[in-house]
């Protein structure tokens, strides 16, 4: 599917170069950017997707907050067999994950709602990223 977005944008960037003149420069602007990078040195980060979510529902917004949760779990490298509020270790991870990402999950809504309401937000749609430091 993406492939076909990818090759429709191309074609459409293409003909309008062909059609109206526009430099072939132009038109290969249409084509994707992929940036990569190493992940920073002394980080986890974990991102968690919400685009299939409507945040302007609380149920969403719900679905959200678990996914959030098996994130800082992985970051904060939980382990069943330890109790969570035995782990000082554990609990101030979470505690900082928990403390990041809140906000973000408090903009993603914003942006739904802002959405819901007039079709539009000015808010960029970013995943939720958690990032606590590798100890």
């Amino acid at each position: 599917m993406l492939t076909r977005l990818v090759a429709t944008a191309v074609l459409s960037g293409v003909t309008a170069s062909l059609l109206f003149g526009v430099p072939a420069i132009a038109a290969s602007q249409d084509n994707p950017v992929v940036v990569k990078a190493e992940p920073l040195e002394g980080l986890r980060t974990e991102r968690v997707p919400y685009g299939d979510l409507n945040l302007a529902e609380r149920k969403d917004v719900y679905r959200l907050r678990q996914r959030v949760g098996v994130a800082v779990q992985r970051v904060c490298l939980f382990e069943d067999g330890r109790s969570a509020l035995l782990d000082t270790g554990y609990a101030r991870c979470s505690d900082e994950a928990w403390n990041d990402a809140n906000p973000q999950i408090a903009l993603a809504v914003t942006r739904a709602k802002e959405i819901a309401l007039n079709g539009y937000s000015a808010i960029p749609a970013n995943p939720i990223a958690i990032r606590v430091a590798a100890k």
